[in-house]
């Protein structure tokens, strides 16, 4: 006698098999569709988590915190979680855009570092904040891309 002769019909007798949980009827169907649902919500949370915690800070401990949060917790407790602990700014932001409008800021063309925009040089490293317009003359932020009096096109 063989002994792998019986694992054949263990296998093939076994209900768990994705088949059966699209065949079965009833409240079971419906049980199965939601059971799936929150796996699949558990895993889209889990790759948002950290594609947003990525995209929002460098602290790799805060990353894996956050994942860790989400996974464990499930997305029901612990995406609510890691929008309390979570950065509220992106890496990207130095500041939010409609406040350094509001406080008429400009990027440092070479630095990146928010100056007034009557600055004529960086506060960090000395580069120039505005430009020469070639048609009109005009002194404007180097940051733009056409002259804010003639239209003129920055070329360098």
């Amino acid at each position: 006698m063989d002994i792998w002769s019986g694992v054949g019909v263990v296998l093939n007798n076994s209900s768990s098999t994705l088949d059966s949980i699209f065949q079965s009827n009833g409240l079971w169907s419906f049980v199965n569709f939601v059971f799936i649902f929150l796996i699949f919500l558990r895993i889209v949370s889990i790759i948002w988590t950290a594609k947003d915690i990525i995209s929002r800070t460098n602290n790799t401990g805060l990353q894996v915190l956050s994942i860790l949060l989400v996974t464990f917790l499930t997305p029901f407790f612990g995406l609510p979680l890691y929008f309390i602990v979570r950065p509220v700014y992106f890496k990207r932001d130095l500041i939010p855009w409609r406040e350094a409008s509001a406080l008429s800021l400009v990027n440092c063309s070479n630095c990146r570092t928010l100056n007034p925009k009557e600055y004529e040089c960086c506060i960090t490293c000395g580069e120039k904040l505005k430009i020469v317009c070639k048609q009109c003359n005009k002194e404007y932020p180097h940051m733009y891309a056409y002259c804010p009096i003639c239209g003129a096109p920055n070329i360098e």
